[in-house]
């Protein structure tokens, strides 16, 4: 008698379905079916009636014709997973049902797989099944689950990773997750070692893989970078470290020409700046290979003193002088007396010593200094003496006129010359700069006469004469600095000239410079040129 499967048009190929025990208490069922009526016209027109929908129960009736599952034949939770059809060896064209014991809750399919190849840390992969649909409340990184087997101690274990399985084309109504969960501890651990330069001679690097734990070093290296990876498919945190304050290279070299001394100290070094010590110059920071390499110049060494101190000879300006003046005139070679007149009288005359270069021996000091220093004044500073001279000409010039006769009544005659004067004035002024008035030539004063004309007339029949005289009187007035002046505002000893110049600066932005002063202490320099006269 043909049994039948869900439906009266579906006949059990053999009349027996195959079930196989499953890991857990589960099963599987496969029920091979041939079509009660088997032309293709018939499969074409009634497929959508052969084959059950994906996640219906093994006893579930069919849409049509649908009938009981036979008694004994029921099983609980058996859900249809795959339906498909092919051709038997015998030619039978059959139609394939399989169905699995499947819940809303998750179990384990199969028996665990337990390994230890990361590192000795134990690793177990699972595989859990239940019906399409099932929550799935466990959360990588956070769930744990207490495991022992044959061979193992009990240890805890992390959810490291949760897979949902792929399905075939003809399955259904189910979902597959592959658990892998791990034992919390160092995934990999290695250390390298670079060449390095003095100091502490290598760079050490460790790298570090955990899961579930903080990676910690073993070389007391200090932590340069930190990231979440994946081995094997877990994820893990990857830290670096490199030797804690590891000094890599040590750089000497000259410091600045200008602070013999000195040397400039290059420091390099990963985890940690190490500083030299001094005054610091410059610091900087490169990423390389993952970690931060820093680097230190620092300048060591006196820098703040005095560099050199030698003699020198320099050059400096003497003031010159001024001073008026009055010198007797002798007329006896160039006017005859006449008269018994002479020209006679005294002329002015201003003496000047120009300012002039005289070398002195000086000293130069050459300080390196934090501030630039004040100079208030400069030695042979011949900048602020400055006088003038005003000069007052005046001159008186007689004239003899024509003579007159006057006859009376009684043929007396009287003769009258005529006279006459004229009178002139004008002044100017010198100026001279970088001079002083010496005492005693402030003022001179000088006159010039004996310059005369006559006219002969007649008078009581004797010769008379009228007579004219001229002369001239010049005045001279020094004013300015004077001897007094000179010795306050011209010094002969101190600091002759001073020059800066910037040559480092700190990393703070302390700027050093190099200040040169040269400086004498010289007695009271006298104008040894010939004196000059500038007649005015």
């Amino acid at each position: 008698m043909a049994v039948y499967h869900r439906t009266k048009r579906l006949k059990i190929y053999g009349k027996k379905p195959e079930v196989t025990q499953l890991f857990g208490g589960r099963y599987a069922i496969t029920v091979r079916c041939v079509a009660k009526n088997d032309t293709e016209a018939w499969y074409n027109k009634n497929k959508d009636q052969m084959f059950a929908d994906f996640g219906t129960l093994y006893d579930a009736h069919m849409a049509v014709d649908g009938i009981d599952a036979r008694t004994g034949e029921t099983y609980s939770d058996m859900v249809l997973t795959s339906v498909g059809s092919s051709y038997t060896q015998t030619g039978d064209y059959v139609i394939t049902f399989e169905y699995e014991t499947l819940t809303n809750a998750f179990v384990q399919e199969t028996a665990d797989k337990v390994d230890v190849e990361l590192n000795g840390l134990r690793r177990v992969t699972r595989s859990l099944i239940a019906k399409d649909g099932t929550g799935y409340g466990k959360t990588v990184g956070t769930t744990t689950i207490s495991h022992s087997a044959i061979g193992y101690s009990t240890a805890t274990l992390t959810l490291a990773k949760a897979i949902s399985g792929q399905k075939g084309a003809n399955e259904s109504s189910f979902v597959r997750i592959t658990e892998i969960w791990l034992e919390s501890g160092v995934i990999s651990r290695s250390i390298s070692e670079g060449s390095g330069g003095t100091g502490t001679g290598k760079i050490r690097t460790e790298t570090v893989e955990a899961f579930n734990q903080t990676p910690t070093s073993t070389i007391s290296g200090v932590e340069i970078s930190i990231s979440t990876s994946s081995v094997a498919g877990i994820q893990t945190i990857r830290k670096t470290f490199v030797t804690s304050s590891g000094e890599i290279r040590r750089t000497d070299r000259p410091g600045p020409s200008a602070i013999p001394g000195t040397t400039f100290v290059t420091i390099d070094s990963v985890g940690a700046a190490i500083t030299p010590s001094g005054t610091l110059i410059d610091s900087s920071e490169t990423q390389e290979s993952g970690y931060v390499r820093f680097s230190r110049t620092a300048l060591q060494g006196t820098i703040i003193k005095t560099t050199q101190t030698y003699k020198d000879v320099v050059f400096v300006n003497v003031p010159g002088e001024v001073s008026c003046e009055t010198i007797d005139e002798d007329f006896d070679e160039i006017a005859e007396l006449i008269d018994s007149q002479q020209p006679q009288g005294k002329t002015v005359v201003i003496e000047t010593i120009p300012p002039k270069k005289q070398q002195i021996a000086a000293d130069v000091v050459v300080n390196i200094q934090s501030t630039i220093p004040d100079t208030n004044e400069l030695a042979f500073d011949i900048s602020g003496l400055s006088c003038s001279v005003l000069r007052n000409n005046t001159s008186s010039s007689g004239k003899v006129g024509r003579a007159v006769t006057l006859v009376d009544s009684s043929g007396n005659t009287s003769t009258r010359v005529g006279s006459g004067n004229s009178f002139s004035a004008n002044s100017n002024i010198s100026e001279f700069p970088g001079h002083f008035v010496v005492t005693g030539g402030e003022t001179s004063v000088g006159t010039l006469t004996g310059s005369s004309s006559s006219q002969p007339y007649i008078s009581g029949g004797s010769f008379e004469f009228q007579k004219a005289r001229s002369g001239s009187a010049t005045r001279a007035f020094a004013f300015g600095s004077n001897e007094t002046d000179k010795t306050s505002l011209y010094k002969t000893n101190g600091i002759i000239s001073r020059s800066v110049r910037p040559i480092l600066t700190a990393q703070d932005g302390t700027v050093f410079y190099e200040v040169t002063t040269v400086s004498a202490d010289a007695d009271t320099l006298a104008n040894g040129l010939p004196i000059g006269r500038v007649l005015g």
